[in-house]
């Protein structure tokens, strides 16, 4: 397994990546796994193995408020939490749990994990007084992985508005909505998180160097199908499949290898109509 850590290493294969064993890549987040603190095994290394992702309780305290949560970490975890069709839509372990998105108990300060208790100070009263509007959770008093991610998503989006992200991170942002909202059988709130991130990534791939752009192009292609072009994002893929990916602060070949995978099987599961909406 991989165990998280508190060292500052950085993985051989290093995903700049909020979440887990993703591949190494820059578009699915801005932050720097290595600057969070967090060792990962990469799924391009590691053989699958049988047991189960663990999770651990930690207590944070929210910056905003002062309220001791409770929250879950990871503790251990193997290659395969990646094997799962998310992988297609570059939404990635542990984002792909109800468990990663912590909202506090008390204010309802809502964030990635490795965000929540990494608030600027001069956000904090900003964010304050929007939570005062803006954060209302109707239901009772649960463990905050029991909130609907449809609740805790808007909310978070609020926060990051507030914080301020580039068009990189939303892009992410939208495909975890998109995938969370598909899970709990939401498929018009889906289908405009995708469409969300369909518009981002068009810009990610307008602004891509030419050999940085089959990353891009994989996530466009992957949005055009989640939103019902399969021709449009057939052809993406083609494009995308002829390119090399390089960039001199990433691994390069480990990259361009893992991104020829999966568009391997995008087009085979395409083909026969098994990547699913």
């Amino acid at each position: 397994p991989c165990i998280l850590s508190e060292s500052h290493a950085r993985p051989t294969i290093a995903p700049s990546c909020a979440f887990g064993s993703a591949p190494p890549t820059r578009y699915n987040s801005r932050v720097s796994v290595g600057r969070r603190g967090f060792i990962v095994v990469s799924a391009l290394s590691v053989p699958a193995l049988c047991f189960p992702a663990t999770w651990v309780d930690i207590e944070l305290t929210c910056p905003i408020c002062g309220a001791v949560n409770i929250f879950k970490k990871p503790g251990s975890f193997g290659s395969y939490v990646n094997d799962g069709p998310a992988r297609l839509q570059y939404v990635f372990w542990p984002a792909t749990t109800d468990t990663f998105l912590y909202t506090c108990r008390q204010c309802h300060l809502t964030a990635y994990m490795q965000d929540f208790d990494n608030i600027p100070a001069d956000k904090i009263a900003p964010l304050a007084a929007m939570l005062e509007t803006d954060g209302a959770i109707e239901t009772p008093l649960v463990p905050y992985y029991e909130i609907p991610m449809a609740v805790r998503l808007p909310i978070a989006a609020k926060v990051y508005e507030e914080l301020g992200r580039d068009g990189v991170f939303w892009c992410e942002f939208d495909r975890i909505a998109g995938f969370h909202y598909a899970e709990t059988s939401e498929p018009q709130k889906a289908h405009e998180a995708r469409a969300r991130a369909r518009v981002r990534a068009e810009a990610l791939v307008d602004a891509a160097t030419p050999d940085s752009k089959k990353e891009p192009l994989f996530i466009l292609a992957a949005m055009r199908f989640f939103t019902g072009d399969a021709s449009l994002a057939r052809r993406t893929l083609d494009e995308a499949e002829l390119l090399t990916f390089e960039a001199p602060d990433r691994d390069s070949r480990a990259l361009d290898a893992y991104l020829s995978k999966l568009i391997d099987e995008f087009l085979s599961e395409l083909l026969s109509g098994a990547a699913g909406r």
